[in-house]
């Protein structure tokens, strides 16, 4: 009887263990309501560029980021250094018309590059919160606020646009 009891436990945790595991993978792209009076709904929480592509984020995300000519001059030299060193997180509202401008720019640099998938990407409702709470501890009052971290150290914040712009950014952090 104890060892049917052993058996019966055993399969119970090896049948709950791959479900409670799938469940904590990232979800991306979660839209939830918006009290913003000029759009319906907002991704909130983590997202992703195929997010960005959809209804109704891509009329924004897809002109500003197919428009958007990168200063490949300007970013001969920091392309030759050790970029895979630099981290982005990134804070937006996809209700947010600094965000709708400045990611699709900030990503479409970071393709160019090579390091897209150095930019870790959170959209915020108008409190400036999201689902998972990523935002908590970085003192985030507007969007997008853009963090740029070298070697694991946080070295620069751009917040709503770039002095001047990405690529400078880009260059004066990689010197």
């Amino acid at each position: 009887m104890e060892i049917m009891k052993a058996i019966i436990m055993l399969v119970v945790i090896l049948v709950a263990f791959p479900l409670v595991m799938n469940g904590q993978e990232t979800e991306y792209n979660v839209e939830t309501e918006s009290v913003s009076t000029h759009v319906d709904k907002i991704l909130n929480g983590p997202i992703n560029k195929e997010g960005l592509q959809q209804m109704p984020y891509k009329l924004w995300f897809n002109s500003n980021y197919k428009t958007y000519r990168v200063n490949t001059d300007l970013l001969k030299d920091a392309k030759k250094k050790n970029i895979k060193n630099l981290k982005i997180l990134a804070f937006m509202g996809t209700w947010c018309h600094d965000s709708n401008r400045e990611i699709p720019r900030l990503m479409r640099i970071m393709d160019d590059m090579g390091i897209g998938d150095q930019l870790e990407l959170y959209a915020l409702d108008v409190d400036k919160t999201s689902l998972k709470g990523k935002e908590k501890g970085f003192d985030i009052k507007n969007t997008p606020t853009i963090i740029f971290y070298l070697n694991g150290e946080e070295i620069k914040r751009v917040i709503e646009e770039p002095e001047g712009s990405f690529e400078e950014e880009l260059v004066r952090i990689l010197k």
